[in-house]
């Protein structure tokens, strides 16, 4: 009966052990950065919209709504948030229906010029390096807008 209780009591330790371990190397560290912010060149947020990133090597897109403070959490086709190490273009996509109010009446703020919603003339670029896990940042241009039309 000594023996068995023994055996027992290690196989209950070393399943412990096991979970531990599963627990901290199963669920792996982020690929890269999870979250990143949105905003234009005079530091407010862009309020609305969304957000894409295309690996320059391979073409692939990591995407994410853009929140009311500007945050976004980039993830992949498969719902996998973060961005893996690399060089990307990014393009910011914002459908404003405000059509028929005044100006003053507007309650999404800045605009999002509509060069930033194509890869080809968007200008935005991130490069995400081998272990960096630091929320992303882009910022948008507004102030010389002009030179971009």
């Amino acid at each position: 009966m000594k023996g068995t209780r023994a055996t027992s009591i290690a196989q209950i330790r070393n399943l412990l052990w096991l979970m531990i371990l599963v627990a901290f190397v199963g669920c792996g560290r982020p690929v890269g950065p999870t979250s990143g912010v949105v905003k234009f060149d005079d530091g407010t947020p862009v309020t609305s919209g969304s957000i894409e990133f295309r690996r320059s090597n391979d073409k692939a897109s990591f995407a994410s709504r853009i929140a009311s403070d500007g945050t976004f959490h980039p993830a992949d086709q498969n719902g996998e948030v973060g961005l893996p190490p690399g060089a990307y273009d990014v393009v910011v996509v914002q459908i404003v229906l405000t059509e028929d109010l005044a100006i003053e009446h507007h309650t999404h703020g800045h605009t999002v010029p509509r060069p930033y919603a194509d890869y080809h003339t968007s200008g935005l670029q991130v490069e995400v390096d081998e272990g960096e896990l630091d929320p992303v940042e882009v910022v948008i241009n507004v102030t010389d807008d002009e030179t971009r039309k």
